[in-house]
Parts: C-alpha cells; structure tokens; sequence
C-alpha cells in the first residue's frame, strides 16, 4: 500500500502489538511526516509509533509528529491534518483499522 505523508488513522479496536507493529514500520519506511489518531486507544497508537521511530541507539531516523484526538471529531482532525505543514505537500489519508 502507499502511504501519503499525512496519516490520519481511525483507531476501531485499540493498538494490539502483534497485529500493528508492521503496520506502523510501514508508515515509517514510507516516510510520513504527520500521523494524527482518532477514537479507541489513541494515545497508545501514537505512543507506540513514538517507540517504533527510535532506534536502538535511541536516535529517530526521520522525525514524524504525532498527535492524539481520542474524542474529537473525524472533521476536526481531518482538517487540523491538512493544515499541517510538512516538507513536501500531501492530502491526507485516513485509515480505519
């Protein structure tokens, strides 16, 4: 799948670490630059892809700012996303997982 550089993910079900990890190295080799969490365990979405981004030396490969919404809006965040400024222009995409 190819990724925008703006992710704005519907959370259904909470972060489950087996079942996401490689969801969220994807986002991370597609070089995102904006990932924004909406609904169930939203924190714990963005801080597991805070984690992912560091490596083993404790240093990030390529920053990626991360935001959680838990009880805002789809529309909110949506529109707070394309706002955002990144390096590169990008629409953002939603994902619901």
């Amino acid at each position: 799948m190819t990724y925008s550089g703006k992710i704005v993910l519907v959370s259904l079900s909470g972060y489950v670490p087996e079942r996401d990890e490689q969801f969220l190295r994807d986002l991370i080799a597609a070089r995102i630059e904006l990932f924004c969490v909406i609904c169930v365990g939203a924190r714990e979405w963005e801080n597991a892809l805070d984690w992912a981004c560091v490596n083993d030396e404790g240093l990030g490969e390529h920053t990626i700012v991360t935001t959680s919404h838990e009880h805002e809006p789809l529309a909110e965040v949506i529109g707070f996303a394309e706002r955002f400024s990144t390096s590169a222009q990008h629409q953002s995409q939603v994902i619901h997982r």
